[in-house]
């Protein structure tokens, strides 16, 4: 070792200082590609990160369906094919409102008839014209009694769609509903790929994987499904887009199935959407800034009152009454509290405070009493309230089941656990039922249940025909509760039929004191989310909307790095 040091001091002192200077360059070099080299076998991603393509990560555990039709499925679904397909109109959060997208609207008086004029210049990526024959055959898909989408299919229930001609389209309604433009934001499919499809095949088709669109963007390659669960889709800019396009040229949607496996690729992200969990740790990450955002959703326990003992409106008033939704908000992160489903109305107007005399009032009234001795003393054991026969005062309720470990999970655990106690304090037995995602969907559907614990959005226009007018109370409705009141359905119909702001604002009042008196859920709280960037990606707003991927309405004014000058 010692002669081989002297030879290599030997060599340099032999060195001019100008091929000094070149070596130490050179070996510079060298350890510089061989620290790359090392990071590359580590992060791939990360090497070849490009500083002009915007990258997102996103936590599903589920197949990604590239498909307008399907984006009630999940988040991601509704994210990412909103850049790839474009409807007759778009939610715009600056406006708070629809305006144009590949069409021009015009109303009937009656406010019966929508009439949509498309772009001339409109193209699918494939660089086939948009016509009147691709609106005829996406609305006949959502008609069809095999499709899928039950919300979306009630959106269009009982809507004639008439061709004028080759670019002129005609939706009538049988009644004017001031909600139903919100609707015609769905992304159109192209009929020339797509007509020889089964309606019933359509959601297992492999046009999910590599679809054509309508949008700023199209799909670069197919998307990928790798063995550990990761999906990875890559939308390039379509050149041909009808309307302003943007400067980012290529948009990279990273799919994680977990939480870890988003950390370990943390470096060559530019955003997280919704931040859960585990990624909380990224917020204390100097890479990231964080912005919260609030969306139109609210959670609820849905008492069934259909339920022999919830059908009783003292006991929902008790039960509500035994809740003290403040102390229960102090245990779960970034929620905030509601009293009312509507969303636009001022929460505190309905304000519910706890009260355990009022609620016990209530339930002595409503025939449930604790068991007592011939003392008139509560029997000594006797913690649960019973009926006249004697029967124990036992509800169920439903819970949905995540994985073990991730951060819903423990919010539901939280959750079931506080409520259960809360409710004991008034002497109502209450087991909690934890399904998996199928059961749950199932127990929805067949509202076989006393109680569940659910969320509903209300989108883009606060429209609670969906979740409680009487006609939805059927078993492949939204009507939860399975609530039924003329006086809230007359609310609801007025509420859908009227165009005058200040009609529709009082009746939507007249609508929650029905809802207040009545009890027929729960209210909870409403999610707030965290959402992560690098701050290289310029011109996101996150104002007024009413799903994430409504932040992409404005994407075309965007930018990375150079391109922000």
């Amino acid at each position: 070792m010692k002669q081989f040091l002297a030879t290599i001091r030997k060599v340099i002192s032999a060195y001019s200082l100008e091929e000094k200077v070149i070596s130490i360059v050179c070996l510079l070099v060298f350890m510089f590609f061989t620290v790359r080299t090392g990071i590359f076998l580590l992060s791939p991603e990360s090497v070849f990160a490009d500083s002009s393509v915007y990258t997102e990560a996103v936590i599903s555990n589920k197949p990604i369906l590239l498909n307008p039709l399907y984006t009630d499925y999940s988040q991601t679904n509704r994210d990412v094919s909103s850049l790839i397909f474009s409807g007759l109109l778009k939610y715009d959060p600056k406006m708070k409102g629809f305006v144009d997208d590949l069409a021009s609207l015009r109303i009937s008086e009656d406010k019966k008839e929508y009439i949509f004029t498309l772009r001339d210049n409109a193209l699918w990526h494939d660089e086939v014209p948009v016509t009147a024959d691709d609106v005829i055959f996406t609305f006949s898909v959502i008609q069809n009694a095999q499709f899928q989408n039950q919300l979306l299919k009630a959106d269009f229930e009982g809507v004639k769609i008439e061709k004028l001609d080759e670019k002129t389209v005609k939706f009538v309604l049988s009644s004017s509903n001031s909600f139903f433009i919100t609707n015609l934001n769905v992304g159109l499919l192209p009929k020339h790929i797509l007509e020889e499809i089964p309606v019933n095949e359509l959601l297992n088709n492999k046009f999910n994987l590599q679809p054509i669109g309508s949008g700023p963007y199209k799909v670069l390659s197919p998307l990928e499904i790798a063995n550990d669960g990761k999906q990875k889709v890559t939308l390039s800019m379509f050149a041909k887009y009808y309307s302003v396009k943007p400067k980012i040229t290529q948009v990279r949607f990273k799919i994680y199935p977990d939480e870890e496996s988003l950390l370990r690729d943390k470096d060559s992200l530019n955003i997280v959407s919704r931040v859960t969990g585990k990624l909380n740790e990224l917020v204390y990450d100097a890479r990231f800034k964080t912005e919260s955002y609030i969306l139109p959703q609210y959670n609820a326990v849905f008492f069934n009152t259909e339920s022999d003992i919830l059908k009783e409106q003292k006991v929902r008033i008790a039960l509500i009454k035994l809740v003290d939704k403040d102390d229960l908000l102090k245990q779960l992160e970034n929620k905030i509290r509601v009293d009312t489903p509507l969303m636009e109305l001022e929460q505190k107007e309905w304000l519910n405070k706890p009260d355990l005399k009022e609620a016990s009032g209530a339930l002595f009234d409503a025939g449930y009493k604790f068991k007592k001795d011939d003392k008139g003393e509560i029997v000594p054991g006797e913690i649960y309230r019973r009926d006249k026969e004697g029967k124990e005062m036992t509800l169920t309720l439903i819970l949905r089941q995540y994985d073990e470990g991730s951060a819903q999970s423990s919010e539901m655990q939280i959750l079931g656990k506080y409520l259960q106690e809360a409710w004991k304090k008034g002497g109502v037995k209450v087991e909690l039922s934890y399904l998996a995602e199928q059961e749950y969907l199932d127990a929805i559907r067949s509202k076989q249940y006393d109680m569940i614990f659910a969320g509903q959005s209300m989108g883009y226009n606060m429209d609670t025909f969906p979740f409680w007018h009487s006609s939805q109370s059927r078993e492949d409705g939204l009507n939860l509760s399975q609530f039924r009141s003329l006086a809230a359905d007359q609310q609801i119909e007025k509420i859908r039929a009227t165009f005058d702001k200040d009609e529709k604002a009082d009746r939507q009042k007249l609508l929650a004191e029905t809802l207040n008196r009545e009890a027929p859920a729960l209210f909870l709280y409403r999610p707030s989310y965290l959402f992560l960037t690098d701050n290289k990606v310029k011109g996101i707003k996150l104002e007024d909307l009413a799903y994430i991927n409504d932040r992409f309405v404005n994407i075309a004014d965007w930018c990375i790095g150079n391109e922000c000058k």
